[in-house]
């Protein structure tokens, strides 16, 4: 998870205020609409346009929890107004690059989205994405660039982001279901967050992405002191704790190691290939030199740099390129899975393996349509090819008789996650229904699982993902990770236990004890379940919707017990997001969430 970048600074410079949450409509946007065609058409920033400025101020709008208060209407009509200004002053004034960065600099900084050096750091490394797509797409309009980025506004796209795969015909044929003792064991790390500047003692309440850094200053009082082993406010992992935590995980017997993701701290505003290729060498090479069992990556959306950019490989240019990752990636990956695996991942970050006959494995790089990639604008239909691959890679799955495992990082059914990818990435799992067995996620920092249903028969579970967390605690929760028992035969899950420690008690001893892990809970005895197929997990569902106190315990899990997390409780309305996250995997496709608060209310 990270804060979004450039334009996503900029665009909502005005929505409500920050200190009465109340929300504005379009007429009240008029001021600052004037002041900023004047500012764009003089570059002049007046007295009377800065007091403008000035009384919109909205401090991380950005942040994660704000989108409840955004009125979406202003959010797209802003949207539209500055890309549009922006535009016309490249393709018609050719205004330079030198000139659009300092105007969308000063509005970032004016407007306090974010602290001044993050501002600059953030519109500095995404700029030039945004002007190739200008200078190089016919016709660019802003609803690309709002009909995409803010999804989750609703705003017009025209006629954008609507496409569709080839998938084969006929149904996924019926396959064994698990019936005998015999099991493996896979372990789920996610979301590590690696942090090389983590500073214990340091300022925990910085007013940046991420805290504990040593150039924040000196924290205020002994109560904002960064804690010993991180820290639940906006603390990343310093690197012994990824010792403990990976030192934790060997204490049982894995036969494989599933990596669902993000090695590269919250800075966002200066990353560089320098530093993310640091990162995740150390990293992967910790993984090879710690387990003696095959890893299996996937890319999370920081690996990338800038973050969360995955250019296509019609993009030519090295100074936006992406194979430098990818190169990377090969490498290590086919090092620590023990084959190579660098034909797919050269070409966009995926591979599949079969480490075991009847058994497949496929990393996916869901990370392409998380919206705010802003590549994109400028091509959204199936990048890399990667969804054809997957219902080709599927078809042959099936016809050999495989089960399958699939890791991807972005969840689908957020808001962040393109509405047409998830479209058509929910009709290749349907299709492919009984040839999936586990399907494993990460990226939200959360304990939760997923549920997809049949669109001809809604009533009939066909999938269900499981999201391993993260070690990270940012923000909120404690560290933890995942075991799950996996039948020897079928490949099915049968259960998952997550381990955790409590922060708050870890960091009061500091680095006299190691911190206190437990088995925070099994899926199985916690919901009472027989093993973790789709009908079961929906079972699960049903049982909330009748016993509500099932929804505080997976509340307080989402958080594993995370002290700062799970303190405000969980009411009503808190229980029905829930439940309408867990059924909901395309983005506004409300009709299994409306099915179960309905149940709710009964």
């Amino acid at each position: 998870m990270a804060p979004s970048t450039f334009l996503s600074l900029l665009f909502f410079v005005t929505i409500f205020t920050l200190t009465t949450c109340k929300k504005v409509t379009i007429e009240d946007l008029e001021p600052l609409e004037t002041g900023l065609r004047e500012y764009f058409q003089t570059g002049q920033a007046t007295d009377e346009f800065l007091k403008t400025l000035h009384s919109y101020e909205f401090p991380y709008l950005f942040r994660d929890g704000m989108e409840k208060f955004y009125d979406s209407a202003a959010v797209c009509y802003m949207c539209s107004l500055v890309v549009d200004f922006v535009i016309n002053q490249r393709k018609n004034a050719g205004v330079s690059r030198e000139t659009i960065l300092d105007e969308a600099t000063f509005l970032c900084s004016e407007l306090k989205m974010e602290a001044a050096r993050v501002c600059k750091g953030q519109m500095e490394l995404n700029i030039d994405i945004f002007l190739y797509t200008i200078d190089n797409y016919p016709n660019f309009t802003s609803n690309r660039v709002c009909g995409g980025f803010l999804q989750g506004h609703n705003c017009d796209t025209g006629d954008a982001f609507e496409w569709t795969i080839n998938i084969p015909s006929g149904n996924s044929p019926e396959r064994p279901k698990p019936s005998g003792p015999d099991s493996f064991t896979i372990l789920q790390l996610s979301d590590i967050h690696y942090d090389p500047n983590y500073t214990p003692n340091g300022n925990a309440v910085c007013g940046e992405p991420v805290c504990c850094q040593p150039d924040q200053g000196e924290p205020s009082g002994p109560e904002n002191a960064c804690g010993y082993w991180t820290d639940y406010r906006l603390g990343d992992s310093p690197w012994y704790l990824i010792e403990e935590t990976i030192r934790q995980t060997k204490t049982q017997q894995v036969d494989y190691v599933y990596y669902t993701g993000d090695i590269i701290v919250h800075r966002t505003w200066e990353t560089s290939i320098e530093s993310n290729t640091e990162a995740i060498t150390k990293l992967y090479s910790y993984f090879k030199d710690s387990y003696d069992v095959p890893v299996y990556p996937i890319f999370g959306n920081h690996e990338s740099h800038p973050l969360n950019v995955w250019p296509n490989d019609k993009i030519l240019d090295d100074k936006l390129s992406i194979k430098w990752l990818f190169e990377l990636a090969a490498k290590h990956w086919s090092e620590l899975i023990g084959e190579d695996v660098s034909k797919t991942v050269l070409k966009g970050g995926y591979y599949t393996v079969s480490p075991r006959p009847g058994f497949r494995i496929i990393g996916m790089n869901s990370n392409v349509a998380y919206t705010d990639n802003w590549w994109l604008m400028y091509d959204d239909v199936d990048p890399y090819g990667q969804l054809q691959w997957l219902s080709d890679t599927l078809k042959k799955a099936e016809d050999n008789n495989e089960s399958v495992h699939i890791l991807t990082h972005v969840p689908t059914g957020c808001s962040y996650s393109l509405k047409v990818w998830n479209r058509e990435y929910r009709k290749i799992l349907e299709r492919f229904a009984n040839t999936i067995t586990g399907h494993f996620n990460g990226h939200t920092h959360r304990d939760e699982f997923l549920v997809y249903y049949n669109s001809s028969n809604p009533t009939q579970a066909i999938g269900a993902a499981f999201n391993g967390a993260s070690v990270t605690p940012y923000d909120l929760s404690n560290p933890s990770f995942k075991y799950y028992h996996v039948d020897e035969t079928t490949f099915n899950l049968l259960d998952y236990e997550e381990w955790a420690f409590n922060l708050t008690l870890a960091n009061s001893y500091g680095s006299s004890k190691l911190p206190e892990w437990y088995k925070l809970y099994s899926f199985v005895e916690a919901y009472g379940v027989d093993n973790l197929l789709p009908s079961e997990v929906d079972k699960v569902l049903y049982k909330m919707t009748d016993d509500h106190s099932l929804l505080d315990d997976y509340f307080k899990f989402k958080f594993r017990n995370g002290d700062p997390g799970i303190s405000p409780g969980c009411d009503d309305g808190c229980k029905k997001d829930l439940l309408c996250d867990i059924a909901t995997t395309v983005f506004g496709d409300d009709a299994q969430c409306k099915r179960f608060l309905d149940l709710y209310d009964q």
